[in-house]
């Protein structure tokens, strides 16, 4: 059974509310509009097929029931037969026909409401009565945006309150909104949701909201919220926004919406940021979203939960090398000449497909133009760790001083198993010998790839 009709005989089987028919009529097909939405527009649009929505970009509180909702109103270029909310694998809020053309979806606010302002995207099933073909999907995001400023210009407050990944002892979602100019104080007040304010760098400060705080700041949407702050100069102003829920991407689409949506993995760069936190931490703001660290939170094996990854070589910061590289350098004179060129370093996949090889390594570094007058892989010689000293890099041959050097490769790389290849050219050189050196040197342990090239020559 597809996506659609499993939810569409779940509809039909619980009586979820929208699902009635209404009479069929014509309506003139619209143009196609846009799919994200400004904190100044009113309405988002997205049209697939025959079939164009459009939400109110501003989401409403209401009383229904005796229960607090947030409503979003939507419109159709169809006649509509029927529509329900829902998200992965659960119907999800509530969506209603009000009319031919328009419907609205209802979450609750103490039950639904905070999961979608925390990034969990929420699908429209939309079947219409004429068009082709009849059935959609839309999915819709919706967070916390401020509009309507008003005020002194001395201060600017951002549009975005994003949710982030922030364990408080109550939960682990913090929505946070930004304060920049040239502030030496700001405060913040509203009959309710007055956020934590704390300075988080030259002239920025931090507005932290919980979920609780949030939906107080925004219900009734119609109250605002007041900064004043005080600036270097010595003078104090203010300005007034209004925080409301707002949509801020709509897209649709006639396919099964797990298909054209699938849930994200976790993120190797987002995991990685959430493991090298220190000891203690608890605001993870700076690895990504709140739903980007979370779906991270909980998994072990990294590489068991993400896709794996073909070869490829990630440059990295040798810049640590760089004395190193001069000290091996010195003592180079007319007689005797030699040269390290600057070191590169680079790093495999983290999750790859299969084990890196030394042979893969080389061909990927072949690629660049900085190395394509390496010799073939076959023209030089592949070793171990035992046989480093072969390369006049990395041993006493009476160049510089390759112990010294391997040895802060190692410090720079982890140390371990080490997988070398070595190669020399000669070059044509008037009354003297000169060569080309070039050497690869592959650490698995730490998925660390060096790369070294240099010239040695001397009189004859």
């Amino acid at each position: 059974m597809s996506l659609r009709n499993g939810l569409m005989a779940l509809c039909v089987a619980w009586g979820v509310a929208g699902c009635g028919a209404t009479q069929p009529e014509p309506v003139t097909e619209q143009e196609t509009g846009v799919s994200e939405a400004a904190a100044t527009a009113t309405r988002i649009y997205a049209t697939e097929a025959s079939l164009e929505l459009s939400f109110e970009t501003m989401g409403t509180f209401e009383t229904r029931n005796g229960r607090r909702v947030m409503v979003l109103r939507a419109t159709a270029n169809r006649y509509l037969q029927d529509v329900f909310s829902f998200i992965p694998d659960d119907i999800y809020g509530e969506a209603n026909v009000i009319s031919e053309r328009r419907f609205e979806v209802v979450l609750d606010v103490e039950n639904e409401l905070n999961a979608v302002l925390s990034g969990l995207p929420l699908f429209v099933g939309v079947s219409t009565f004429t068009g082709t073909p009849t059935h959609y999907t839309a999915k819709i995001e919706v967070f916390p945006r401020f509009f309507d400023f008003r005020g002194s210009e001395g201060m600017w407050v951002d549009e975005k309150v994003d949710p982030y990944f922030v364990q408080t002892g109550t939960g682990n979602v913090v929505y946070r909104g930004r304060v920049d100019g040239p502030l030496q104080s700001l405060a913040v007040t509203a009959a309710d949701g007055v956020p934590t304010v704390s300075a988080s760098g030259a002239n920025s400060y931090r507005l932290d909201w919980s979920y609780v705080t949030a939906h107080e700041a925004m219900d009734p949407h119609t109250v605002p919220l007041t900064f004043t702050a005080s600036l270097v100069d010595g003078s104090t102003v203010q300005k007034t926004a209004r925080l409301v829920p707002r949509v801020t991407s709509l897209a649709l689409t006639t396919g099964d919406a797990y298909e054209v949506w699938p849930t994200p993995e976790c993120q190797l760069p987002v995991y990685n940021c959430i493991h090298a936190q220190p000891q203690g931490t608890t605001d993870y703001a700076a690895c990504g979203t709140f739903r980007q660290v979370q779906r991270c939170w909980y998994v072990n094996d990294i590489c068991g939960a993400t896709t794996p990854q073909a070869l490829s070589l990630e440059p990295r910061d040798a810049a640590s090398l760089e004395p190193a590289r001069l000290a091996w350098n010195v003592g180079s004179n007319g007689g005797v000449w030699y040269g390290l060129k600057p070191i590169e370093a680079y790093s495999t996949p983290q999750c790859p497909q299969s084990p890196p090889t030394l042979q893969g390594i080389f061909e990927k570094l072949q690629w660049s133009a900085e190395y394509r007058d390496m010799p073939g892989f076959e023209s030089g010689t592949v070793t171990n760790r035992e046989g480093l000293a072969q390369s006049v890099f990395l041993g006493n041959s009476g160049y510089g001083n390759g112990v010294a050097l391997l040895s802060a490769l190692d410090a720079y790389a982890g140390g371990g198993e080490v997988q070398a290849w070595f190669a020399t050219s000669e070059v044509p050189c008037h009354n003297c010998h000169e060569f080309n050196r070039f050497a690869v040197l592959y650490y698995p342990a730490t998925r660390t790839v060096i790369v070294l090239q240099g010239y040695t020559g001397y009189d004859s």
